[in-house]
C-alpha cells in the first residue's frame, strides 16, 4: 500500500510531497489531498499528481516545472476523472483526463499562460467547454498538443453552439493524432513551424451545429490568415496525413490560407497526403492579400464539392500571391459537373503556379472539367491530367487505397528539379525547396527524405535553405542540373515512393492501406457538477 505523506522542512517555507512508492502526490477518496489544486500546492518542481477517479469541481493550474523537471497532472491508469479545465505553464504536462464544464461551455477546455513553453496536452477526452486556447499577443514555443478527443466546444450536443477546436499563438507545435468533431472551425495556426498530422475532423454539420459562437459557421479545417505569435509571421506550416470526414455544409476542408492580416508575412505551407471524404464543401482557399508558397500535393478527395456542382464552382482556390502548386492529386466526384475547376488559379495566384498529374473523375454525367486556369479550359489540357475510374481498394468502406490496376499508379510527377551539378556532395540546390521540410527541430517530427535522379536513390534532409533552395543531405550523392527530386518519406518516417517506375498519385500509394476512419467517441454524457 502506498504512503504519501507530506513534511515541513526547516530550510524552507511551503509544503512539499515526499517520495513514496510512486513518487507521486495521490488526489481523491482516501489519497492525501482531497482536491487537485491542494496536490498541486504541495507539489516540487519536477513532481506528479496523480487523480483517481472522480468528479472534481476544479479548474486547477498548473505551475511551472523547469527545464527537464515536469509539473505533471495525470489521472491514475483506468481512471476516469473530470475536471472543469486546467491551465498550463511552462514545463508542465496534462493527461488523461475528462474535460467538461456544461455550466459554462465557453470557458477553455485546457489554457496556456502567455509566452510558455515546453508543454504537453496528451490524451484528454474534452467536451461542452471552449478548446485549446493559447492567448493573442504572445508567444508560446514548443508544445504538444497529442491523443485528445474535443467536441463541441463552447456548447452541448443538446443545444449545439460551436466554437473553434484550438487557437494556437506561438513557434514550434506538434498538433497530432487528436479527434475533432462538432466545431466551427479547426486550429487557428498563428505561428511558425507548426506541424498538423494524422488528425481526425469529422462529422461536423453547419446547418445544425453552429450559432452566434461561429457566426456563419464557414468551417475551416485549418486557418492561418493573421499576423502570428506575438505579432510575429505565419510560416512554415505542415499539413500532413489529416483525415476530414463527414461535413455538411460551407468548407474548407483543407483550410484557409489567407493573409488578411498578414502583411507580408504569410509565406511556405506544405500540404500533402490528406484525405478528404463526404464533405460539402471545398478544399484549400489561398487568398486575399500575401500567403505565397502553398504547395499541395498528393492528397484524396472523394466525394467532396457533393453540394457545389454547379458552373463556376472549384475545390482548391488559388487567386492570391506566387509559388502555389496543386500537384499528384486524385479527385472524386459523386455528382455531376459542369464549367467546374478540380482546382483554378486567378490574379496573382497564377504567378508561378505548379499544376497537373492528377485524376478528376466524375460518377456521374456530365463531367465538365476546366483546367488550372479559373473558368477556361479543359482538365485533360493540363500536363499529366486524366478522367479515369481511380479504382479504390473500397470506396464504400472508406478505404481509398489504390488497387492493383489503378491508372493512378506510377501517374505522379517528380516535385522539382537539381539546379546545378553536384559530385559526391551533401549539398544539394534545386529549384524550389519549399516543397520540403527538415523537422523543424520539433522533437518527433523527421526532416523529409527524397529519391534524386531515380527512384530508388534516396537521402534523407537535414537541413533546408529556403532562401537559397539548398538541400543539406545526410549523406553524399552526385546529380545533374534537371534531375528530378521526389519525396520519398513525410515527417513520420512513413515512405511514399512505393512503385518502382514513378510517384502514384492521392494521399494512399500503393501498397498502402486504410481502414474506416475511427468511431467518434460515445463517453459524452454530462456529469454533475
Amino acid at each position: 500500500m502506498k504512503t504519501i505523506c507530506c513534511i515541513l522542512a526547516l530550510t524552507v517555507t511551503s509544503w512539499a510531497c515526499t517520495t513514496g512508492a510512486s513518487g507521486n502526490c495521490e488526489v481523491g477518496s482516501g489519497k492525501t489531498y482531497s482536491t487537485i489544486s491542494s496536490c498541486l500546492s504541495a507539489m516540487s518542481a519536477g513532481q506528479t499528481c496523480m487523480v483517481f477517479a472522480g468528479t472534481y469541481n476544479e479548474s486547477p493550474r498548473i505551475s511551472a516545472g523547469t527545464a527537464g523537471n515536469y509539473n505533471t497532472l495525470t489521472v491514475n491508469p483506468g481512471d476516469t476523472a473530470t475536471i472543469l479545465g486546467v491551465t498550463l505553464n511552462s514545463h508542465t504536462k496534462v493527461n488523461g483526463f475528462h474535460i467538461q464544464n456544461t455550466s459554462s461551455p465557453g470557458t477553455a477546455c485546457i489554457s496556456v499562460v502567455g509566452n510558455s513553453t515546453d508543454i504537453y496536452e496528451t490524451n484528454n477526452i474534452m467536451y461542452a467547454c471552449g478548446g485549446i486556447r493559447e492567448p493573442a499577443g504572445t508567444n508560446n514555443t514548443h508544445i504538444f498538443i497529442q491523443g485528445n478527443t474535443l467536441s463541441y466546444p463552447c456548447s452541448t450536443s443538446t443545444s449545439p453552439n460551436v466554437c473553434t477546436a484550438m487557437v494556437i499563438n506561438g513557434d514550434y507545435h506538434l498538433i497530432e493524432k487528436n479527434d475533432l468533431s462538432h466545431f466551427s472551425d479547426g486550429p487557428y495556426l498563428n505561428g511558425r513551424w507548426i506541424v498538423m498530422r494524422k488528425n481526425n475532423e469529422h462529422d461536423i454539420n453547419g446547418n445544425t451545429d453552429c450559432g452566434s459562437n461561429s457566426s456563419n459557421c464557414h468551417i475551416d479545417f485549418m486557418q492561418a490568415d493573421t499576423s502570428g505569435g506575438s505579432g510575429g509571421p505565419v510560416e512554415f506550416i505542415l499539413i500532413e496525413n489529416n483525415t476530414v470526414n463527414n461535413w455538411v455544409g460551407e468548407t474548407h476542408a483543407i483550410g484557409l490560407f489567407q493573409g488578411e492580416s498578414c502583411g507580408s508575412n504569410c509565406f511556405d505551407a506544405i500540404v500533402r497526403f490528406h484525405k478528404v471524404s463526404h464533405v460539402g464543401g471545398g478544399g484549400l482557399f489561398n487568398d486575399t492579400s500575401i500567403w505565397n508558397n502553398v504547395k499541395t500535393y498528393n492528397n484524396t478527395y472523394a466525394d467532396i464539392n457533393n453540394t457545389l456542382n454547379g458552373n463556376g464552382e472549384l475545390t482548391n482556390t488559388f487567386t492570391c500571391c506566387s509559388g502555389g502548386s496543386d500537384i499528384n492529386d486524385i479527385f472524386y466526384f459523386t455528382v455531376s459537373l459542369s464549367g467546374f475547376n478540380a482546382y483554378g488559379c486567378s490574379g496573382t495566384g497564377c504567378t508561378g503556379f505548379n499544376y497537373g498529374h492528377s485524376d478528376a473523375f466524375c460518377t456521374t454525367s456530365p463531367c465538365s472539367l476546366q483546367g488550372h486556369v479559373y473558368g477556361s479550359g479543359n482538365w485533360t489540357g493540363d500536363p499529366g491530367n486524366f478522367q479515369s475510374d481511380p479504382q479504390f481498394v473500397s470506396y464504400s468502406g472508406n478505404n481509398f487505397a489504390l488497387s492493383s490496376t489503378s491508372p493512378a499508379r506510377n501517374a505522379g510527377t517528380n516535385l522539382t528539379t537539381v539546379n546545378g551539378t553536384i559530385s559526391n556532395s551533401t549539398s544539394l540546390v534545386v529549384n524550389d525547396a519549399t516543397y520540403f521540410q527538415d523537422g523543424w527541430t520539433i522533437p518527433g517530427v523527421q526532416g523529409d527524405c527524397v529519391a534524386v535522379t531515380t527512384i530508388s536513390n534516396h537521402v534523407c534532409v537535414t537541413a533546408v535553405n529556403y532562401s537559397t533552395n539548398t538541400l543539406t543531405l545526410a549523406s553524399p550523392i552526385s546529380a545533374t542540373k534537371g534531375d528530378p527530386v521526389w519525396i520519398y518519406s513525410i515527417s513520420d518516417g512513413t515512405a511514399v515512393l512505393t512503385d518502382t517506375t514513378g510517384p502514384d498519385l492521392g494521399a494512399f500509394p500503393y501498397g498502402s492501406s486504410t481502414s474506416s476512419l475511427p468511431a467518434p467517441p460515445t463517453d459524452l454524457t454530462s456529469v454533475v457538477e
